[in-house]
């Protein structure tokens, strides 16, 4: 174990995390992208796609901070080059794939576009990554509660190429709150300000599917701000009142409960 800290300490092998990060996060999309060759989603016909790729890379990146790194901030920043890296190559081969001539100047209105939603998505992922990776665990599960949805698609997206594991496509959608409900359990409840935490991420979570599908669809409509902000109000208000919480709150709050029963009770255990 110590030799395995040993080697997580060389600067290379940081970067080599976060490039592994966004490689295990985009590997869906080596089967999907056979009609246009690009791996990474595009965002004139997958922006969910793209929207979830950024999101998962900053999930597992952060987690990799704290689990490995110990939250150090020299790993976190070290990391976050291999993750700007593999999301830059994956974007590079993204607009060579569909505009080849882009680099020579030419650029398309759907190369444009690309451009700008995959730019302001990788700094609202390193944003997120840098946040969830560093602020205290409570206060970072707010983070969590919004990117964990990301967990949900993206497993969907891998049972729909591999056959048979379609018949699990709904039970994966809870692998989300799942996921949030072991955070907020090591978040713990003893104390007054970490159950105002809970309840924020929980809304969090139940909100964040509709934002996601919403903003999916404001991009993919290449409409200009003002009707894309327009188009994402009206289709957010028509999926939050579609979206079934109350199982996902469930899978949730009886996760959060069990892993903070358990972490007491070996605490207790421990100092005896």
């Amino acid at each position: 174990m110590s030799s395995m800290r040993r080697v997580w300490q060389n600067w290379w092998m940081q970067i080599a995390g976060g490039i592994l990060t966004v490689v295990i996060v985009v590997m869906p999309w080596l089967w999907i992208g056979e009609e246009d060759r690009s791996i990474l989603p595009l965002a004139g016909n997958d922006a969910l796609g793209l929207i979830v790729v950024s999101s998962l890379s900053a999930l597992l990146g952060s987690w990799l901070v704290r689990r490995v790194g110990r939250g150090r901030t020299g790993f976190a920043v070290v990391t976050a080059v291999g993750i700007f890296l593999g999301m830059l190559g994956l974007g590079a081969q993204g607009i060579y794939a569909t505009n080849p001539s882009a680099f020579s100047g030419k650029l398309t209105q759907a190369s444009v576009t690309q451009l700008w939603v995959f730019g302001s998505l990788l700094v609202l992922s390193l944003a997120w990554y840098f946040l969830s990776a560093k602020l205290r665990l409570p206060v970072a599960a707010l983070f969590y509660a919004t990117m964990t949805v990301s967990v949900s698609y993206w497993l969907q997206i891998v049972a729909s190429l591999i056959a048979g594991a379609q018949s699990y496509y709904v039970y994966l959608w809870y692998a989300g709150p799942l996921i949030l409900g072991l955070i907020l359990g090591f978040v713990g409840f003893l104390r007054a300000i970490n159950l105002v935490f809970w309840v924020v991420a929980l809304a969090f979570q139940w909100v964040m599917p509709a934002v996601v599908e919403s903003s999916a669809k404001a991009i993919q409509s290449e409409a200009q701000i003002g009707p894309a902000a327009s188009a994402f109000s009206k289709e957010f208000s028509a999926l939050i009142v579609e979206l079934d919480w109350q199982t996902p709150l469930i899978v949730s709050l009886a996760t959060a409960m069990l892993t903070s029963v358990v972490i007491v009770i070996v605490r207790k255990v421990r100092r005896r």
